[in-house]
Formats: C-alpha cells, sequence, structure tokens
C-alpha cells in the first residue's frame, strides 16, 4: 500500500534567463524561406529571413569557428541573388545558391540552437542598435 502524500504539490517558479527566446519563432522564418527558394512565392522577406539567419551567426560565433564559412556562402549567395534582381527586377536563384542556402540554414539552425540564449539576445540588441543608429545592417 502507498502511504499518502502528506504535502500539497506546489509548482516551484520559474525565472527565464535574459534573452530566452521561443525556439519556434526564432527558427521558423529560415526554415520557411529556405521551402520557398525556387519557388514563385519567393519574396524578399523570405531574403531577408535568410540573411537575418547568416548574420546572427557571423556575430555569436567564435573566430575561426567551422560555421562561419557556412554563414559567409550564404551572404554571398544572398548578394548575387539580390544583385540579379536588381538587374532583372524579379528575384531569380540558381542551383549553387539555392544549395548553399537550403545547406546553411539547417547547419546555422543547429549552430544556434546550441548558443546561449544571452548571447542571441546581446547579438540582437547590437543588430537592431546598429540598424538604428546607421539605417542598414552590415553583412
Amino acid at each position: 500500500m502507498k502511504k499518502p502524500r502528506t504535502k500539497k504539490y506546489k509548482p516551484k517558479p520559474c525565472v527565464l534567463p535574459l534573452g530566452m527566446r521561443k525556439a519556434v519563432s526564432m527558427e521558423m522564418p529560415g526554415y520557411i524561406a529556405s521551402l520557398a527558394l525556387g519557388q514563385p512565392h519567393f519574396c524578399e522577406q523570405h531574403v531577408y529571413d535568410l540573411l537575418s539567419n547568416a548574420d546572427m551567426v557571423r556575430r555569436i560565433a567564435p573566430d575561426c569557428h567551422e560555421i562561419l564559412p557556412v554563414a559567409q556562402l550564404m551572404v554571398e549567395a544572398i548578394a548575387a541573388i539580390q544583385e540579379r534582381a536588381a538587374a532583372h527586377g524579379k528575384l531569380m536563384v540558381t542551383g549553387d545558391e539555392f544549395r548553399a542556402l537550403r545547406v546553411g540554414v539547417g547547419r546555422t539552425m543547429d549552430y544556434l540552437r546550441g548558443v546561449p540564449n544571452v548571447a542571441i539576445d546581446r547579438a540582437a540588441r547590437a543588430a537592431v542598435a546598429e540598424f538604428n543608429r546607421t539605417g542598414a545592417l552590415r553583412v
């Protein structure tokens, strides 16, 4: 026979660390953008979502980390897409860009999942501060 519980269960309050993120809200735009690659509904917002993913990794990763070349390839692919869009008036993705972005989103998201919340918060605040100061993000 089981002994009756004498104390009532009371859940402990949980204090979330600074910069706690919701995984879905952070990861979903990048994955949606990678799925939209090559589709007719691929738009400028998808380009910005991919670029913000790569920029966040470049801000957080230490020098000489193996993820930095992946993020750099993503930035270069996005720059080529934007140049082509400015010349032709339409967002078009080549096969090499498609592969770099599709693979890059998966690898950068895996990296960002392992990064502390505080690092993501600092990088996001730095990006917003830079945008407010200069009107553009460096990439």
